[in-house]
Parts: C-alpha cells; sequence; structure tokens
C-alpha cells in the first residue's frame, strides 16, 4: 500500500476503535447503576462497541481469505500496527456477534416454546440459578467477568470483552502516535476559526 493508502486505513481503525471504546465506557456507567443495568439504553451502547469493534476487526481479519486485496490489506495493516492473528481484535464470535444478528434473530423467534433471555446480572450465580434450556440468549452480560452472552446454532457462547477492550486501547494510542503530524494528502476542511 501507498504511504496514503495506509494513512487512510489507520485513521479509519483509530476512529472505529475510540467509538468502540467510548461506547463501552457508557456501558459500564449505565450497567454499573443497579437503577439503569437493566435498559434498553444497556444494549445500545454494547451494540455499538460491538459494531465498531467488529469494523477493526474486518480491517485487520479480511472477513474474506478469498479477496486477495483484503487479504493483503489486512496483513499489511497488521504488521503496521504490530498486531498478530491471536490477537483479540480477531475474536470472530464477538464480531459475529453483531454481524449474523438477522440469521440470529430468525433463528430464536422461529423457535416455539422457549423464552428469551436479555438480561445483566452482577454475576454468574444469577445466570445459573436459571432453567437455562428453557431460554434463548438474546443478550446476557456479567458484569463481574465483563462477559457476554448469546445464542449461536449450537448453544449459548461466552465472549470476554475485557480482553477486546485492552487491545482497542492499545491499537488506539499506536494508530494516534502513527498519525500525529504526518499527513501524506491534503485534506480540505472547514475553517475552526
Amino acid at each position: 500500500m501507498t504511504p496514503e493508502q495506509i494513512y487512510v486505513y489507520t485513521e479509519e481503525i483509530y476512529i472505529h476503535a475510540q467509538v468502540a471504546l467510548s461506547n463501552y465506557a457508557t456501558f459500564q456507567n449505565v450497567v454499573a447503576d443497579p437503577r439503569s443495568r437493566q435498559s434498553r439504553e444497556a444494549w445500545v451502547f454494547l451494540q455499538g462497541f460491538l459494531s465498531h469493534f467488529g469494523m477493526v476487526s474486518k480491517l485487520l481479519y479480511a472477513p474474506s481469505a478469498r479477496e486477495k486485496m483484503s487479504k493483503d490489506r489486512a496483513k499489511e495493516l497488521r504488521d503496521y500496527l504490530d498486531t498478530n492473528e491471536e490477537s483479540a481484535l480477531n475474536d470472530r464470535d464477538a464480531r459475529n456477534a453483531i454481524e449474523h444478528l438477522d440469521e440470529r434473530l430468525d433463528n430464536w423467534l422461529s423457535k416455539e416454546g422457549k423464552d428469551i433471555l436479555e438480561c445483566v446480572f452482577e454475576n454468574r450465580v444469577g445466570y445459573e440459578f436459571l432453567q437455562r434450556d428453557e431460554w434463548i440468549i438474546r443478550r446476557v452480560y456479567l458484569i463481574e467477568e465483563q462477559v457476554f452472552m448469546t445464542e449461536e446454532k449450537d448453544g449459548p457462547k461466552e465472549m470476554h470483552l475485557n480482553p477486546i477492550v485492552n487491545e482497542l486501547s492499545r491499537i488506539c494510542v499506536l494508530c494516534n502516535e502513527k498519525l500525529d503530524g504526518h499527513k501524506p494528502y491534503h485534506m480540505i476542511m472547514p475553517n475552526h476559526g
């Protein structure tokens, strides 16, 4: 890639990582308060976090390995941003929780005789108290462990969010350092006078 292309991709990764982290911080504030933790707004911020994390993940780990351009771009960006295949940013389960939500909703809503669970629990004890075979897990969050759960075709999937948050934080700092004072192209922007 050219320096201009690397700059644009790095800037895009930085923007999505920052928005993801902002959404996660707000989500943490909402679920910390017992009065708001079960609100729809909690899920708004968690979904925002997962969506923007997903975009960072897509840029660094090409969703389609068949497309050479995407694969080459992802590899070059991972090298540029000191990120490897084992990074939490390559968490396909967390990315798929958003990318395939439409398919999951179709599947969940077609199940007769099962209720849908959407709940924030302080810890695993509250979650394990339920008769889990009677529920389809739309969204569950365990505050103590920072674990998000959702139902996949083969049952509930648990995702530890703290490693993703830590890696997004690291990538933000690195992107900011790489972008600072280095613009290989000209931008037209309104005067902030």
